[in-house]
């Protein structure tokens, strides 16, 4: 760049050169000692904008850069963090020199000159006052100079008096909230925002400016700390309703609930400033603390696909409310995070709010982060972050207006992080003196933002003495009001914490209603099958494809279907009927192996493919299918939430091998099989998950079928049916569903095409929701015999919880083999080689949970005098050996000694990684499975 404006290489020289230009006079060495001049300030201001967040005056406790409150509005030199060497040399004459502004900087506003003094005075308190600005590393230069605007021009951070005076009103119920509850509930928990009250009218600001940007919906994420504030003081939740759960009181309904800091709302609010309704949702979270992150990112792209909002998500916004440690800690916030520019996944930019109380639990920051701020994650989706002292409700409140106007106009993440502390210690419970003694004493000293605020107003005339004071008792006496409400309420309603609106949804379901027929005609079977057996004409397909498509298209000529077909029937059926399906994971377009193939890339021209499963019938629903990120533990959350905004959607999360949804275990215990139990969320999301021993090792064999079995909440002590207090009269069909009806979720290991299809068309045509579990093949996805016919699927046809033997007349059994999923066509094959068809019944459950007591009772009848032997390939301690073991036995009467076990020996790995143990493993099994002895 010097080369280019100062082509005289000796005069480049001068620039940085201490000693004079031979041959120079005076009046050019003051020029080039000028233009040095300029080229020092503009990298002393650049220097500013990149490092000065390193020295900010954001703790209201002093402790963190104790000497940058010195700087805030002086003009002394910061320390040489941020300025290193562009200043050395300057003298004190050099102070009230005037210097030109370059280009990079607005500081000056309407003038293009300022003296040293002056320029060194702004910056200390735009870049090294109450706010820390991390912006620099972004790069789009719109986007820079659109912050440079917001936050360099002179006076661009005013807010007019009555903006602030709605400010205060914000502060006023923060702080009044949290002593009323300190004064009404001292020694109970409440994870209060004291310290961080400054959150509320950020949080507030956000709507009210997202508003005026078109939003109408906002879902927020956040864990406990400041719950029970942001409930009642943002979400306008009824406050008798969240003190209700301070009393011990019963609860209505079926379910554990959960504890008050936890629990979601929605509501439809009257934002005060702007006056426009909004729609808005917290939804209930574990005490996994960012586990909700992706959640609400699935929650609100699904809102936006269905409102046709998907491209920039100006209807509908998400909040994530993030703890500092948290923030740093989790790696669910990074894989959060990087989703938000993928297509299939983006929701047009995050807004995160950090109530930063610099610690974690017990931990100093010092000790729980490598990074400098805890927001450094953000950096890796160029978030602008803005670091706000918390006792600054005026900056907090601008920042969160330029944050939400940011979200607006480019569509990307921003993160607020508010620097305050806590004043209780973790909890109420806490003595965080015992490992914090010196943060503490300076707590107990430190007055509340709300005095700190007053002051401040008062002084400056925006407020009277006299306003305050009839607020504060206004809103005191609010308190007491709902507080004596909340006395007169002895059951929770957990119709009042859904964090969902599928009111109507809810209030149709019981027991008894009817599962239809999820049998389709012969016409549209046929139809599905050509659509996706027919390459597209303008698409240059792989030949792999082709070959693919030609075998589907023999399979049709012959009325037969294969595992991917049945799935495509399952998804095309369900989209002709209007419901939109979205299948998302890692290579789920194509499928890990190959099986799929939705998706068909052209081979010659680079972003050409065609989405096969679109536009086969007029009008259909959307169908998405998505590659994800390598991510398990964030997908599975996205979409989780995906499938909790509307009960008509069939969201399914493929692992790549079902060994892969361990890295995802928050979701699947805490989130997916007990929201209903603590929440009353109903979500009808599907897991594929590939699983099966194939000799490939130890993380590609199983799904841990035995994990998602033991999480299963149903009873094994009464038939279902017999059970004391069950309806007379009640037929097996409507036992099942009630079944279906009152289990946590449903899994499955289902062994054919056609069983998968009405297991997925199930999922949508019961009258409620739950998860469903699928154990998912991979050998079998061109297994010979893993073949449907069509009228396995035609009018009528349901799902077969138990398969019969097809193959064996039932009087010269001597032993039935109980088996499920892929094991089964192993048996077949060894059983037809040994020629003991006449002897050995093999019957599948192809539904594990709820067991089908009844219907494998009525097939057990045909052999009475057969031994009874239970068969698996995964190792004894593992699979479904002991949950079915238990169940087998109360369904027909018998002890448990007598069913005999044949699989694998207990094992501490899910599977070997040597070919020779695994053969010898399989040929035990076999071997004892076949024996009549």
């Amino acid at each position: 760049l010097l080369l280019i404006i100062f082509p005289n290489k000796c005069l480049i020289g001068s620039l940085f050169s201490k000693e004079p230009v031979r041959g120079k006079s005076d009046n050019q060495l003051q020029g080039d000692q000028y233009i040095s001049g300029a080229l020092d300030i503009n990298s002393t201001i650049r220097a500013y904008q990149t490092r000065g967040h390193l020295i900010a005056n954001t703790d209201p406790l002093g402790i963190q850069n104790s000497e940058s409150a010195k700087l805030q509005g002086s003009a002394n030199l910061p320390p040489a963090i941020v300025v290193r060497q562009h200043l050395k040399g300057m003298t004190e004459a050099d102070m009230d020199r005037e210097f030109p502004l370059g280009s990079l900087t607005v500081i000056g506003g309407d003038k293009r000159k300022l003296t040293l003094r002056e320029i060194l005075k702004r910056l200390n308190k735009i870049y090294c006052g109450h706010l820390g600005l991390e912006y620099t590393y972004i790069h789009d230069l719109n986007m820079l100079d659109w912050l440079r605007q917001k936050f360099e021009i002179p006076g661009a951070w005013e807010l007019p008096a009555e903006h602030r005076k709605w400010i205060w009103m914000n502060i006023m119920r923060a702080v009044s909230f949290e002593n009323f509850l300190a004064k009404k509930y001292g020694t109970e928990k409440r994870f209060g925002l004291e310290g961080c009250e400054s959150f509320i009218p950020a949080m507030a600001e956000c709507m009210e400016t997202s508003a005026l940007n078109g939003v109408e919906t906002v879902v927020i994420g956040m864990a406990h700390r400041g719950r029970l504030n942001t409930l009642v003081n943002i979400c306008l939740k009824p406050m008798s309703q969240v003190l209700t759960q301070f009393n011990p009181i019963s609860l209505e309904g079926f379910g554990s609930g959960d504890v008050k800091y936890h629990l979601g709302t929605h509501s439809e609010k009257l934002l005060e400033r702007t006056k426009k309704k909004m729609l808005v949702a917290i939804m209930a979270n574990s005490s996994h603390l960012e586990a909700i992150d992706p959640v609400i990112v699935g929650r609100v792209r699904a809102e936006q696909v269905a409102k046709g909002d998907s491209k920039h998500g100006k209807r509908s916004l998400a909040i994530l409310v993030h703890g500092d440690a948290a923030f740093s800690g989790q790696g669910v916030v990074y894989e959060t995070m990087h989703l938000t520019n993928l297509p299939e996944y983006t929701t047009g930019g995050v807004i995160h709010l950090v109530i930063n109380n610099q610690i974690g639990f017990t931990t100093d920051p010092r000790y729980s982060r490598s990074s400098v701020h805890c927001t450094d994650v953000a950096r890796v989706v160029n978030a602008p972050i803005f670091h706000i002292h918390a006792d600054d409700p005026d900056l907090a409140t601008y920042c969160s207006k330029v944050a939400s106007e940011y979200r607006a106009t480019f569509h990307n993440d921003v993160v607020l992080d508010i620097v305050g502390y806590r004043r209780s210690g973790h909890n109420e419970m806490d003595e965080p003196m015992l490992t914090q003694p010196l943060m503490y004493k300076r707590i107990k000293e430190h007055p509340s933002v709300l005095s700190i605020y007053s002051d401040k107003l008062l002084k400056e005339g925006v407020i009277t003495q006299a306003f305050a004071n009839e607020e504060i008792e206004k809103y005191i006496s609010h308190c007491e009001e709902e507080f004596r409400k909340a006395q007169t309420i002895s059951t929770m309603q957990m119709s009042d914490w859904y964090d969902v609106p599928w009111t109507e949804f809810f209030s149709n379901q019981t027991p008894q209603n009817k599962i239809p027929s999820t049998g389709i005609d012969i016409a549209t079977i046929k139809t599905i099958c050509n659509a996706i057996s027919t390459p597209p004409k303008d698409i240059e397909a792989h030949l792999q494809v082709l070959r693919a498509m030609d075998r589907r298209a023999k399979l049709m000529e012959s009325r037969q279907i294969d595992w991917a077909m049945g799935e495509c029937l399952a998804f095309l059926s369900l989209l002709k009927e209007g419901y939109h399906v979205r299948l998302s994971g890692q290579d789920v377009e194509r499928g890990t192996f190959t099986q799929r193939i939705h998706i068909i890339h052209d081979q010659s021209k680079d972003k050409t493919y065609k989405n096969i499963l679109r536009d086969v019938f007029p009008r259909q629903a959307l169908y998405t299918v998505s590659n994800s990120s390598l991510s398990e533990y964030g997908v599975c959350g996205f979409e989780l939430g995906y499938s909790a905004y509307h009960h008509n959607t069939l969201t399914l999360w493929e692992a790549q091998f079902g060994d892969f949804a361990n890295t995802c275990q928050v979701i699947l215990d805490c989130l997916l099989c007990s929201g209903q139990a603590k929440w009353g969320r109903q979500v009808g999301l599907v897991l594929l998950l590939p699983h099966g021993m194939e000799a490939q090792g130890p993380e590609h064999s199983s799904a841990r079928l035995e994990r998602f079995l033991q999480l299963c909440d149903d009873e094994c002590t009464h038939v279902p049916g017999k059970e004391p207090g069950a309806r007379v009269g009640e037929t097996v069909e409507q036992i099942m569903t009630r079944q279906l009806f009152e289990i946590n979720w449903i899994v499955c290991y289902p062994s054919t095409p056609a069983n998968l299809f009405h297991l997925l068309r199930r999922q949508m045509l019961m009258p409620f929701r739950k998860p469903l579990v699928i154990m998912t093949p991979k050998s079998l996805l061109r297994h010979p015999m893993t073949i449907s016919n069509f009228e396995e699927m035609g009018p009528g046809t349901s799902f077969m919880h138990v398969l019969p033997d097809p193959f064996v007349k039932p009087g010269n059994v001597k032993k039935v083999l109980l088996c499920t999923g892929k094991v089964y066509y192993d048996l077949v094959i060894e059983r037809q080689e040994r020629q003991l068809e006449d002897k050995i019944a093999i019957i599948r459950i192809e539904q594990l949970c709820p067991f089908p007591y009844h219907l494998f009772a009525e097939e057990m009848v045909k052999y009475p005098r057969a031994k009874i032997m239970w068969l698996q390939e995964e190792h004894k301690n593992q699979g479904a050996y002991y949950y079915v073991r238990d169940r087998i036995a109360l369904a027909l009467g018998i002890p448990i000694e007598e069913i005999k076990y044949s699989g694998r020996p207990s094992s501490a790995a899910p599977a070997t990684g040597s070919k020779i143990i695994h053969k010898n493993e399989y040929n035990n099994m076999i071997a004892t499975a076949l024996s009549l002895d």
